[in-house]
């Protein structure tokens, strides 16, 4: 499994987006600056609390690298099909769904690894602002960061299998556009935040999304050994 994931990697050149990862938390990190100093002109505080600024920031993160797994999830698995280059793939002596298995981890690895270290490289971003600018009112505990890191483990679990859920209906309409149109509707839902809370916050919550994003990644390869091309 491990060789064929790496021929995929290859294959796809797929650390080019890795490019994209490091350009999408630079724009994060100057959104976050322009926040600070736009409230500041105005004599506002951007954010009540560390909680909060960290609860901003993993909402955001996970929306961003969710579908930006979708595109990749497009690329590895829709594309295939749709140009008929997977043809090649089915006919070597590995097995349709470990073919297809190793597609999927890619994707939810790298979804779990942007999510992750994007959420802990903002937070300490912000922790360091507010030790140089005081942006938040009053101090950052302890407690607060470690819970913040574990937070943000859990985050990224959920986001690694709520990546898998645009594939469902990818795999129905053998569409990439489909795909990324269902991830930026899957995180409008999942990624909204109230009162510091989003759904993917909560341990059980954030552990129940990955099982079923895992389920759902499943089921749409669950027949590929059957299915004609």
């Amino acid at each position: 499994m491990i060789k064929l994931i790496n021929l995929e990697i290859k294959k796809f050149k797929l650390m080019k987006y890795w490019k994209g990862v490091l350009g999408a938390n630079l724009g994060f990190i100057i959104f976050i600056g322009m926040v600070y100093f736009l409230n500041k002109v105005e004599e506002e505080i951007p954010f009540d609390n560390f909680e909060m600024a960290s609860t901003i920031i993993s909402a955001v993160v996970s929306a961003t690298f969710i579908i930006f797994a979708s595109v990749i999830l497009a690329k590895l698995v829709i594309d295939e099909y749709k140009n008929k280059s997977i043809d090649l793939m089915f006919t070597y002596p590995i097995s349709r769904k470990k073919i297809m298995s190793a597609k999927l981890i890619i994707v939810m690895v790298f979804t779990f690894m942007t999510v992750l270290f994007s959420t802990l490289f903002l937070n300490g971003f912000v922790y360091i602002m507010d030790i140089t600018f005081d942006i938040l009112p009053g101090d950052i505990s302890i407690q607060e960061l470690i819970n913040s890191v574990w937070k943000s483990f859990f985050i990224a679990f959920a986001a690694a299998g709520l990546s898998l859920i645009p594939l469902l209906i990818g795999m129905l309409r053998k569409s990439s556009s489909a795909t990324i149109v269902s991830s930026i509707f899957l995180v409008t839902l999942t990624s909204s935040v109230s009162n510091n809370f989003t759904f993917s916050s909560v341990m059980t919550v954030s552990i129940s999304l990955a099982l079923l994003g895992i389920i759902i990644g499943w089921l749409s390869i669950r027949n590929v050994e059957k299915t004609d091309l």
